[in-house]
């Protein structure tokens, strides 16, 4: 269960298809800190199982989508206590740490924009906290899915592939990446030895995939981290690069409209329906 993009398409022209949805969403690094657990390194990819992320409501409309999840770490903790990971006692209290979805998809816009906001609803610091955006684009489908190139715009910091046919797919965020890189996407590597990216790009053609990664110090109990993910296409690089900066500026637009919903009450109420989903699958990852 998570957030990932299965398909992206610009003036009919494939810039994500069928990719590993493990590869085309927001990954997460931090290192939980407080007295009952001292600190547990975490490492979350976009897609995780049941229990690990809890649904806890959807909202789907003509231009906005909304999901709400929580990243249960209290599942996340005994788990690694099973595996004798870590060697402590298990923790009885729920805690959860939750992230807003906020998916803005508007008609005859060349641009989708996707807020992310993460607010750390636990008792523990979240110490050398980290997202990353990544995208394994496949630039005109199936037929060009191994001979993308890649580049970044750092005035723009604009992260993007391309292929011989000029068309282009990247993104950006409304707020500065600390760090970037393309490789090869066989050779990609988020974990608790490498938790930062390399800037620098891949040389040459190949099946590559791109990252932005966005540090943030410490998310302490109550505190709130977001931003906007500005995903787009060009015919060429002038034409993508306008394309996303136009969508950085329609994003910033939205800015407070976000803001009421995460803080609104029907946001965060646990639709029933996913109550039986979460405690199902739960029991299957027994």
């Amino acid at each position: 269960m998570g957030f990932s993009i299965k398909e992206l398409t610009y003036k009919d022209k494939y810039l994500v298809y069928l990719t590993e949805q493990e590869f085309a969403g927001t990954w997460f690094s931090f290192i939980l800190e407080g007295e009952e657990i001292e600190t547990v390194p975490v490492v979350l990819k976009n897609i995780e199982p049941t229990p690990i992320y809890n649904m806890v409501n959807t909202r789907s409309g003509r231009v906005i989508n909304r999901i709400t999840l929580d990243f249960n770490v209290t599942e996340y903790f005994n788990k690694l206590v099973e595996e004798n990971k870590i060697q402590t006692t298990p923790l009885k209290k729920k805690e959860f740490v939750r992230l807003y979805i906020d998916i803005f998809n508007a008609p005859k816009v060349p641009y989708i924009n996707t807020f992310f906001t993460l607010k750390n609803t636990s008792d523990f610091n979240m110490n050398d906290f980290s997202m990353y955006f990544i995208f394994d684009f496949d630039i005109n489908g199936l037929d060009g899915f191994d001979n993308d190139l890649s580049g970044y715009d750092s005035q723009n910091d604009i992260i993007y592939q391309y292929d011989k046919t000029g068309l282009h797919g990247g993104f950006s965020l409304t707020s500065k990446s600390t760090h970037y890189e393309s490789c090869l996407t066989k050779d990609f590597k988020i974990d608790h030895d490498r938790l930062y990216l390399s800037n620098t790009l891949h040389d040459g053609e190949g099946e590559i995939l791109s990252t932005l990664q966005s540090q943030f110090k410490t998310l302490k109990p109550g505190q709130s981290f977001q931003t906007a993910l500005v995903v787009s296409g060009g015919l060429n690089k002038k034409e993508l690069i306008e394309n996303i900066k136009n969508g950085k500026e329609n994003a910033m637009k939205h800015l407070n409209q976000v803001y009421r919903s995460v803080k609104s009450e029907q946001r965060n109420i646990q639709e029933e329906a996913f109550i039986k989903v979460n405690l199902n699958q739960a029991k299957d990852c027994d």
